[in-house]
């Protein structure tokens, strides 16, 4: 018993961690894809009072998306960092969007031990997503921004390189 239970106990955390560590990436990836898919079609959500972090120069319709990424994925919301841009390849800063352009929202957040047996593992990691998709309505008006990254993270992931909405 003193052989197995610790290797049965680590099995079972493990397992865990693993499983509410995944459902937070697929939340997380489903929440962005649920507001990238709304705000392709000119839906930007209600509010802009979601604890939004350094996003100043986005416009306010892009504000209320970065709250509605933040309300569809479930998360905690003082973790989770937003990034809206356009996915046009002249896009160097802030930049608006017109039909048939593309938006890219990111979305990162800190891991979390959820037992705190396998922190060590999961402390320093980071859930991140990216997703595009073409903006379907020529009425749309928005300027891109971004929230401050997590402490020790950074956005150069989330660039329109790659892009194929």
């Amino acid at each position: 018993m003193a052989l197995v239970l610790p290797l049965l106990l680590m099995l079972v955390f493990g397992v865990v961690e693993f499983g509410a560590t995944y459902s937070n990436y697929i939340n997380l990836r489903d929440g962005v894809r649920n507001a990238a898919r709304s705000a392709s079609v000119g839906n930007f959500g209600t509010t802009t009072t979601c604890n939004l972090l350094g996003a100043s120069e986005a416009s306010t319709n892009v504000q209320r998306l970065m709250c509605l990424v933040k309300q569809e994925t479930g998360l905690d919301p003082t973790q989770l960092r937003v990034k809206v841009l356009s996915a046009n390849s002249t896009f160097a800063g802030a930049g608006t969007f017109a039909k048939n352009d593309g938006i890219i929202i990111c979305a990162q957040m800190p891991t979390q031990a959820m037992t705190g047996f396998l922190s060590s593992a999961l402390t320093g990691k980071t859930l991140r997503t990216k997703i595009a998709m073409r903006i379907e309505r020529s009425d749309i008006t928005a300027t891109a921004g971004d929230e401050n990254a997590p402490i020790g993270r950074d956005w150069s992931w989330c660039n329109y390189s790659a892009y194929s909405p």
